[in-house]
């Protein structure tokens, strides 16, 4: 009888592996894809790391979708949505392969935050309303490097949209759509050319800070306006 020599499949209990690797074997073969859990499940499941969720923020390098109320509205404040698995990190090669990209050092991502001026590059919301996260414009998945010219600023929002949305081919595809725009909207876009981002709006701004709000918070900002608007149409000045 020959030998067996297929190699066992790995456990997410197994503590002798990585915790980002647990981690995605715990969100393969635990909570599954298009599931919920909550930041209390994830730090009983893994009591022994001190830095759990950022490993699990480390997961997005490789394509994995988790997404939190910044992402998803109807989320609660400690509930998550594991929206889709990525690259396999438990697997030899994939490993290789993220180790040889190699991640922006801490050097690189401030100097990437200060060049964006510490707003979202996409929307222009800024560090103190969201949080901010470092972006590939070409995926490593997709031959990207860490230099700086190929990273950008982006809220969680607009990174999640921005891995979603298929990129432009290239320069002449980008133009053609600046052609389509009216002479108006060519002169904000230059505008915004020129100032290396897009200025954000006061309603975005606050739109924002609602979104990740509580639930309970956001039913009671929004009885409270609603009854200012109706306040307001009626010629009634609101309390």
């Amino acid at each position: 009888m020959a030998e067996n020599n297929a190699v066992p499949p790995l456990e997410w209990t197994d503590q002798k592996i990585g915790t980002k690797v647990r981690l995605a074997l715990w969100l393969r073969d635990v909570i599954g894809e298009g599931n919920t859990f909550t930041k209390a499940q994830l730090r009983n499941a893994f009591p022994e790391s001190a830095h759990v969720e950022r490993r699990l923020r480390d997961l997005r390098e490789n394509g994995w979708e988790i997404e939190t109320k910044l992402t998803r509205v109807s989320l609660e404040r400690d509930e998550l949505l594991f929206s889709r698995a990525g690259e396999p990190v438990w697997d030899p090669a994939t490993r290789a392969a993220h180790v040889a990209r190699r991640a922006p050092s801490a050097r690189v991502r401030r100097e990437i935050f200060e060049r964006d001026r510490r707003a979202c590059v996409r929307c222009g919301l800024q560090a103190g309303v969201v949080p901010l996260e470092l972006a590939f414009i070409v995926s490593p998945a997709h031959g990207g490097t860490s230099d700086p010219d190929n990273l950008i600023t982006l809220c969680p929002n607009c990174h999640l949209a921005v891995d979603r949305t298929p990129r432009p081919s290239g320069e002449e595809e980008i133009w053609s759509r600046v052609e389509g725009l009216s002479p108006g909207e060519q002169s904000r876009l230059l505008a915004w050319m020129a100032l290396g981002r897009r200025p954000v709006s006061a309603i975005e701004q606050v739109w924002q800070l609602y979104s990740t709000a509580p639930s309970s918070h956001r039913d009671a900002l929004k009885e409270r306006l609603a009854l200012a608007v109706s306040a307001r149409d009626e010629g009634v000045e609101a309390l």
